[in-house]
């Protein structure tokens, strides 16, 4: 039987590749639900020192802000509405909400170009 605490996705990137990863109920529950209706979710992402980050339809406040984030970690950023995947492990300069981890070599993700699309799918 499949965890409905645990879903899991694919997030492929242009020109980089694809990973697998889960999006985890425990972490932030209302804020993971919210971001499971808009599933697929596209986007062309941008980078900053430690991570990539595209923005997305979602409106709502910080739930279960970390300190500290880790290389494959997926992320809701409330003030700017955007999901940001981290490949460096990090201290954030502003409000994260850690919503999933992704699996595989996150440091592909340096190469990333400004404005390469990228789609986040669930896993059937």
């Amino acid at each position: 039987m499949r965890s409905l605490s645990r879903i899991p996705i694919r997030v492929a990137f242009e020109g980089v590749g694809e990973y697998e990863g889960e999006l985890v109920r425990f972490y932030a529950p209302i804020t993971v639900q919210q971001l499971l209706k808009l599933l697929p979710i596209e986007g062309a992402v941008a980078k900053w020192d430690y991570a990539v980050y595209f923005q997305i339809d979602l409106r709502r406040g910080a739930e279960r802000e970390v300190k500290r984030v880790k290389a494959g970690d997926i992320l809701y950023w409330p003030p700017s509405q955007y999901l940001v995947i981290a490949y460096k492990d990090a201290v954030p300069p502003a409000q994260m909400v850690k919503v999933g981890r992704l699996k595989g070599d996150f440091s592909r993700l340096e190469d990333l170009r400004p404005g390469a699309r990228v789609r986040m799918t669930r896993l059937e």
